[in-house]
């Protein structure tokens, strides 16, 4: 079994966060985002804050695999531990974005 979470984005804006567990080891989290008609740019956001922050007030630092502008479909893994992930979509004009997130239990 595993922690997933799928969700279809039809407009731009700094969409609420996804939680994660990092104390799951290894951390090991895919995370794929899908479009469906274009044009698009989008980026993703990660933090290490706290999860009893709220988005506004954590820490955000933005992903070197989904950078800002990013246009295309594309799917990437996160190694190393982080709270949660968020999707920031500048321009979405048709159609929709999809982001997809799983993450596998412990091994241990």
């Amino acid at each position: 079994m595993a922690l997933a979470h799928e969700i279809a984005y039809t407009t731009t804006g700094t969409k609420a966060s996804f939680m994660l567990d990092p104390s799951i080891a290894p951390f090991n989290v895919n995370v794929a985002f899908t479009l469906v008609t274009g044009p698009v740019s989008y980026k993703l956001q990660y933090t290490l804050s706290d999860i009893n922050v709220a988005d506004a007030d954590a820490i955000w630092f933005d992903s070197t695999d989904f950078p800002a502008a990013t246009a295309a479909s594309k799917v990437a893994p996160i190694t190393a531990p982080v709270t949660r992930i968020r999707a920031v979509i500048a321009t979405l004009t048709a159609g929709s974005l999809t982001l997809q997130v799983l993450q596998g239990f412990s091994i241990n």
